[in-house]
């Protein structure tokens, strides 16, 4: 007959406890492996057994064997936002120009590489250990770069073909002026975060198949700094302003297609565009003095017969409200505002 808890003795169920709770205790240590794993009983065990030609592996420490696989996953992050960073710092120095340079933040970076990382699917040692000295959890995260690979090529295949498109209407384009825009627009594609970020992790998970099947964008890409920079120097504009002060917002312009790199034509016959510039003063005489609400737009169009079809680009500028006792003063306030405006965002509208 097997004795109730209510007919043993305080004292024996008391030794009853002990007994269950030291053998819970024991048998769950004799359980946790505590000898080192393979990958991890000398230091060059872990490339030996996760070779970094087939995988991305980081070794993971926590207090618990959960904790320890956050840890390897989260250095597998910081592993490859540390990669894609020093790659995009060296393309940004190859490529800037004119100080004009897109690049990913590290919080787009973060964001990147967390999702791609979830459609990877990481997976962690069967063999982690807990360390007695340490009293810790050690383990390994890793990716099977082949695994990731097939995950990883549809999607910056579609990209590799947006680009693609944008770079072969650039080069087909017979239009000078248009030629440059369609180039900035493929140049600021290849500046996205998503390109960027997506060409550089294909980089890092299999370089020699991204080499072979995107050779050929990454090479236009390389290819397009030159290709925009000669572009501009063939589209030059002559700046029409019928309507101005001083010059101010004719100077203004002139500077800017400098810097951006397009000559300005002293002819209209010398020039592959005509940016014309319509000025609205936008003038009230009150018993105050004269106020002056300014605003332009300018028009880009192809130069000659055979390039006369449609505008190439369009800008509007809104100058701050001016005025002044004498009307010349308030008139030349004016002009100098919508002049600073131009200065302001004219070159960034045109990279958009």
């Amino acid at each position: 007959m097997i004795p109730t808890i209510a007919s043993i003795s305080y004292k024996k169920f008391v030794v009853f406890v002990w007994f269950v709770v030291n053998f819970i205790f024991f048998y769950s240590c004799a359980s946790t492996p505590t000898d080192p794993a393979p990958w991890d009983v000398t230091p060059a065990a872990m490339r030996q057994h996760f070779p970094d030609s087939e995988f991305i592996a980081q070794r993971g420490r926590g207090a618990t064997r959960a904790a320890a696989e956050a840890d390897g996953a989260a250095q597998i992050a910081r592993f490859l936002n540390t990669q894609i960073s020093s790659q995009l710092r060296i393309a940004e120095r190859e490529n800037t120009q004119n100080g004009n340079t897109q690049s990913s933040t590290e919080i787009e970076q973060e964001t990147f590489v967390q999702s791609h990382m979830n459609l990877f699917g990481i997976r962690y040692a069967r063999d982690a250990y807990f360390d007695k000295q340490q009293k810790e959890w050690i383990t390994v995260a890793y990716i099977d770069r082949n695994e990731a690979w097939q995950v990883y090529i549809p999607r910056f295949r579609q990209q590799a073909q947006a680009f693609n498109q944008l770079f072969v209407a650039a080069e087909n384009e017979t239009d000078p002026f248009r030629k440059a825009l369609r180039l900035i627009a493929a140049f600021n594609y290849a500046r996205t975060p998503d390109f960027q970020n997506a060409d550089v992790l294909g980089q890092l998970l299999e370089p020699s198949k991204m080499n072979e099947e995107f050779g050929a964008v990454r090479s236009q890409a390389a290819r397009l700094p030159g290709l925009l920079d000669n572009a501009r120097r063939n589209a030059s504009v002559f700046i029409d302003c019928p309507v101005d002060v001083e010059s101010l917002v004719t100077t203004a312009f002139s500077r800017e297609f400098a810097a951006l790199g397009f000559p300005v034509a002293n002819t209209r016959n010398a020039a592959a565009a005509v940016c014309r510039i319509t000025i609205t003063e936008g003038m009230q005489q009150r018993d105050l003095g004269i106020f002056y609400h300014p605003s332009l737009q300018a028009v880009i169009s192809s130069n000659g017969a055979a390039n006369a079809a449609g505008t190439l680009f369009t800008f509007s500028a809104e100058g701050e409200r001016a005025s002044a006792v004498t009307p010349d003063v308030a008139k030349r306030r004016a002009y100098q505002s919508l002049a600073d405006k131009v200065r302001e965002s004219f070159r960034l509208s045109l990279y958009q």
